[in-house]
C-alpha cells in the first residue's frame, strides 16, 4: 500500500477552507483516484509540540493501491484538481508519495 500525502504548510495570511476541502475537494480526488483508494485521512495543524504555531495548517493522507494508478489519474485530472484549489486555499500544497511499511 502506498500514501499520497498532501501538506499544506503554514503562513502568515493563509487561508484554509476545511468544511469545503472535507465536502467537496476530497469526495473530488475519491471520485478520480476511483477503486485505487483504500482510505483518506484529514488533519487540521494545532501547535508544535512545543507550543509554537503549527507548521502545517493541513495535512492529507491519501491511501492507495497503485502508485502507477494514482500517478496516471493526476496526469489525467491535474488540471481539474488543481482549479479547485483556490476554493479552499491560497497555500500550494507539498506533494509527496510514500510507501507503507507498517500499520497498526
Amino acid at each position: 500500500m502506498y500514501c499520497f500525502v498532501v501538506a499544506y504548510p503554514n503562513a502568515p495570511g493563509a487561508k484554509f477552507d476545511f468544511t469545503y476541502y472535507c465536502e467537496e475537494h476530497i469526495p473530488l480526488l475519491a471520485r478520480l483516484i476511483g477503486e485505487n483508494l483504500v482510505k483518506v485521512e484529514v488533519r487540521k495543524g494545532l501547535a508544535s509540540v512545543d507550543g509554537a504555531v503549527a507548521p502545517f495548517i493541513c495535512m492529507a493522507n491519501i491511501w492507495v493501491l497503485s502508485v502507477e494508478e494514482l500517478r496516471s489519474t493526476l496526469e489525467l485530472n491535474g488540471d481539474e484538481i488543481s482549479a479547485d484549489i483556490p476554493n479552499y486555499t491560497n497555500l500550494a500544497p507539498l506533494l509527496q508519495v510514500d510507501e507503507v511499511l507498517q500499520t497498526s
